[in-house]
C-alpha cells in the first residue's frame, strides 16, 4: 500500500472519531456536556450574582467571583487563567496601581491585602457604606483613605480617616460638613483628598439653597495636616464620580447630569468645564500621563477629552444597549478598554474603537422560554433580556431574532413566558401586566389576555398548544382569591374558570383533551393551625370538583403538567417530590426517584406521552451541574439522565419528533440533549 492510500485508509477509519469529537464542542470551541449535541449561545463571562468584575491594571485580566472563588478570567474568551486565595468572600473593591494589592471594603471594616501571598496588610475597623468610593489608595498603595457614616441623631459627626497601610496606624482623621455619610478619593502621591457625600436637614421648612446645599459640594483637603483646601459645587443634585490626575493638580468632578468639571484642588477654581452626553460620569478617570480624562455614562457610552484645553476626543458607543455599572482602564492616551453589565453578561470592549472583546453572540438574560419548530430543525429561544432567537438544532448557529411588535406604550423589553409545543405561538407580558398572545412568524400581538386588578398574571400552553392556561394570584392572597382560566388560542374564547379562595404559589395545567384541569398551590389547613398543599382535579366545563390530595406544606414551589392520557398529572410538591395524581380520585398514583435533588422546573411531557422530562436543582461546588432526567411515565424508569452545567435550567422542551430534548439556562444558554441512545 503506497503513503496516499493509506493516508486515505487512515482518514477512513479516523473520521468517524473526528465527527465525534467536533460534536463535542459548541460553536466557540467550547466542550459540551456528555450527552448534548449543540449550545445555543456562550456561557463565558456570564456572572450569576449579578457583581461586576474588576479589571486588573494592565487591562489583561478580570477578577471576579464564582463558585470555585476568586479567579483571574481572559477577557477575550471567559477562560479561567488562575485563582486567587483571597482571604474574604467577594470581588475587591479596588487594586492598586500596580495590581498587587486589593482592598475589600465591608460594612464594618475595610481590609487591604497582598494578591500574591493572600496575606492581610492592613485591616482598619471602621463603618462605612460599601461602595468603590468608601476607600481609596495612594499609587504606591502604601496609604488608604477611608470614607464614613455618622448618626445625626446621637451628633456622631462624619470623618474620614487616613491611614498608613504598613505600619498600620492612624495618620490623620477629618470631620466632613456632611452629617449623613461622606465618600472620599486620595490623590495618587497621598498628599490630597476630595469627600462628598450625603447631607439631610429634616427641620429644613423650604428647599436648600444650590450654594450652600452640602449634597452638592465636593470639599478638598490636605491629607497630612487636616486643613481644608478648595471645594466646588456641581450643577447635578450630587457628584457622579471624582478622580485626580496622577500628580494631583488637577480633579475631575462628575455632576450626575453629564458635565464634568475639571478643578484645581488648591482652589476649587474651575480649569474646564466639559460637556458630555446625559448621565455622563459615572466614573471618571485620567490616563497615566494626566492628559486625558475619560467618563463613563449610564448608558455604557465612553467619552475623552483633551485636559488641556477641554478638547473632545472622541464619543465610544457600548457594544449592546443596557449596559450598566460601566467602567473603564484606561491604558495610555490611544487605548482603554471599558466593561459593564448587561443582565448577567460581562461585556468588555476598545476605547475609542469601539471593538469588542468579549465574546460576542447569545442572549445575555436567563433563557426564560425555548420550544422546537414544528420541522424539528430550529430551536426557539427567548431570553431575560428581552430578545428572541432562531437557532440551528444542530449546530448551534445562530439563524435570525424574531422581532416583537406590542400593541400601546411598552415599559422594558417583551419576554417570552412560554411557546406553543411547535414554536409558532408565545405568550408575553404586556404592558398592563396581561398576556400577550404572539404569532411567532413575525413577531405580531394577536391579542391580548386581561389580568384582574390586584392580580398578576403567569401563563402557559396545553400539550398541543390550542389553548392557553393563565394563572393569576394576588399577594393579598386571603382577600383576593387566586384564578385559573383557560382561553382557546385560535378563537380566543374563554373555555373555563376556577377559582382559588387563600391560595398561594398556584400552578396549573390543562389535559390535552381539555376536559380537565389540575391546580397545585398551598394554602391554610381546614383546622387553621398550619398551611397544606393541595392538588385538585377539576371539570373544565362546569368547574366541578374532581380528585383532590393534600399533605403538609413544604418550601419549595410546585409545578404542574397534564399526561397524554388525560387522566394524570405531573405534579412537583411543595416538599419537593415528583408524583403522579389521578385528576378524577385523587389518588397518588406514583412517587418517582429523582434522586436527592428536589425538581426546580415545570416537568414536561413528550409528544407520545410516554416519558416526562424533569430538570433538578443544581447542586453547589466549584463546577455546579443539574441533574436533567428523562423518565418513562408509566413505570419511573429512568431513561436519560444529563448533568446541565452551572445553575438549575429554568426552561425545557421536546422535540416534535421526541428525539431531542432543550433545556434553557440562567447562564443565557439553552442546550440540545440526544434521546436516541
Amino acid at each position: 500500500m503506497n503513503a496516499r492510500r493509506l493516508w486515505l485508509a487512515s482518514a477512513l477509519v479516523l473520521a468517524p472519531a473526528l465527527v465525534g469529537l467536533a460534536a463535542e464542542k459548541d460553536v466557540y470551541g467550547d466542550p459540551l456536556p456528555e450527552g448534548a449535541k449543540a449550545r445555543m449561545g456562550t456561557a463565558r463571562l456570564r456572572n450569576f450574582n449579578y457583581s461586576n468584575p474588576l479589571m486588573t491594571p494592565d487591562g489583561k485580566s478580570l477578577l471576579t467571583v464564582t463558585n470555585a472563588g476568586l479567579m483571574r478570567l481572559d477577557p477575550a474568551t471567559g477562560a479561567t487563567t488562575g485563582k486567587i486565595n483571597s482571604p474574604f468572600f467577594g470581588t475587591p473593591t479596588l487594586l492598586s496601581t500596580d495590581g498587587k494589592r486589593a482592598v475589600n471594603v465591608q460594612y464594618d471594616r475595610v481590609v487591604v491585602w497582598d494578591i500574591g501571598s493572600s496575606k492581610e496588610i492592613a485591616k482598619i475597623q471602621r463603618r462605612t457604606y460599601s461602595n468603590e468610593y468608601s476607600a481609596s489608595l495612594s499609587q504606591d498603595g502604601k496609604t488608604i483613605a477611608i470614607g464614613g457614616v455618622g448618626d445625626r441623631m446621637k451628633k456622631v459627626p462624619v470623618t474620614v480617616v487616613v491611614w498608613d497601610v504598613e505600619a498600620k496606624k492612624e495618620l490623620k482623621s477629618i470631620t466632613v460638613p456632611q452629617n449623613e455619610s461622606a465618600n472620599v478619593v486620595i490623590s495618587g502621591d497621598g498628599k490630597t483628598l476630595a469627600t462628598w457625600g450625603y447631607h439631610s436637614n429634616p427641620d429644613a421648612k423650604a428647599p436648600l439653597e444650590q450654594d450652600t446645599d452640602l449634597n452638592r459640594i465636593v470639599h478638598f483637603w490636605d491629607a497630612t495636616t487636616g486643613k481644608q483646601l478648595g471645594k466646588t459645587r456641581v450643577s447635578g443634585y450630587s457628584p457622579s464620580s471624582v478622580a485626580f490626575n496622577p500628580n494631583g493638580s488637577i480633579a475631575a468632578v462628575a455632576s450626575g447630569d453629564g458635565s464634568v468639571s475639571l478643578i484645581e484642588p488648591a482652589t476649587g477654581t474651575e480649569k474646564h468645564l466639559l460637556l458630555g452626553r446625559t448621565r455622563m460620569g459615572r466614573m471618571v478617570t485620567f490616563s497615566p500621563d494626566g492628559s486625558i480624562v475619560v467618563a463613563t455614562g449610564e448608558d455604557g457610552a465612553v467619552q475623552r477629552w483633551r485636559v488641556s484645553d477641554g478638547t473632545r476626543l472622541s464619543t465610544t458607543e457600548p457594544p449592546a444597549p443596557s449596559i450598566y455599572s460601566t467602567r473603564v482602564r484606561v491604558l495610555d492616551n490611544d487605548r482603554a478598554i471599558a466593561w459593564g453589565m448587561r443582565g448577567v453578561a460581562t461585556l468588555v470592549w476598545e476605547v475609542p474603537s469601539g471593538k469588542l472583546i468579549s465574546t460576542a453572540g447569545g442572549h445575555t438574560g436567563g433563557v426564560r422560554a425555548v420550544a422546537v419548530t414544528s420541522d424539528n430543525k430550529h430551536v426557539i429561544t427567548s431570553s431575560d433580556d428581552g430578545t428572541t432567537v432562531r437557532w440551528e438544532l444542530g449546530t448551534g448557529k445562530r439563524v435570525d431574532a424574531v422581532p416583537f411588535r406590542v400593541s400601546g406604550e411598552y415599559f422594558g423589553s417583551p419576554t417570552v413566558s412560554a411557546f406553543s409545543s411547535d414554536g409558532k405561538t408565545a405568550l408575553v407580558r404586556d404592558s398592563i401586566g396581561g398576556l400577550g398572545v404572539h404569532d411567532m412568524s413575525n413577531g405580531s400581538q394577536l391579542y391580548t389576555i386581561p389580568t384582574p386588578s390586584n392580580t398578576t398574571a403567569m401563563g402557559n400552553f396545553s400539550p398541543d398548544g390550542t389553548k392557553v392556561v393563565q394563572v393569576c394570584s394576588s399577594y393579598d392572597f386571603k382577600k383576593v382569591p387566586a384564578r385559573v382560566t383557560v382561553w382557546n388560542v385560535a378563537t380566543s374564547k374563554r373555555l373555563g374558570n376556577i377559582e382559588l379562595p387563600g391560595y398561594s404559589q398556584v400552578a396549573a395545567a390543562v389535559t390535552p383533551d381539555g376536559k380537565y384541569v389540575v391546580t397545585a398551590g398551598t394554602k391554610p389547613s381546614e383546622k387553621g393551625d398550619a398551611n397544606e398543599f393541595v392538588i385538585t382535579g377539576w371539570e373544565l366545563a362546569t368547574g366541578a370538583k374532581k380528585g383532590s390530595l393534600s399533605e403538609p406544606s413544604g418550601f419549595n414551589n410546585p409545578y404542574v403538567a397534564a399526561a397524554g392520557d388525560n387522566q394524570t398529572a405531573a405534579v412537583v410538591t411543595s416538599k419537593g417530590q415528583l408524583i403522579g395524581f389521578n385528576i378524577t380520585t385523587g389518588a397518588k398514583t406514583k412517587t418517582y426517584d429523582v434522586g436527592r435533588r428536589n425538581p426546580g422546573a415545570v416537568p414536561v411531557f413528550s409528544p407520545d406521552g410516554k416519558n416526562v422530562a424533569v430538570v433538578c436543582q443544581s447542586d453547589y461546588g466549584p463546577a455546579p451541574s443539574a441533574p436533567v432526567l428523562v423518565l418513562e411515565w408509566a413505570t419511573g424508569t429512568t431513561k436519560h439522565t444529563f448533568a446541565s452545567p452551572g445553575m438549575t435550567p429554568i426552561s425545557s422542551a421536546f422535540s416534535p419528533d421526541g428525539k431531542w430534548l432543550v433545556t434553557g439556562s440562567p447562564d443565557t444558554t439553552a442546550t440540545v440533549w440526544s434521546l436516541s441512545k
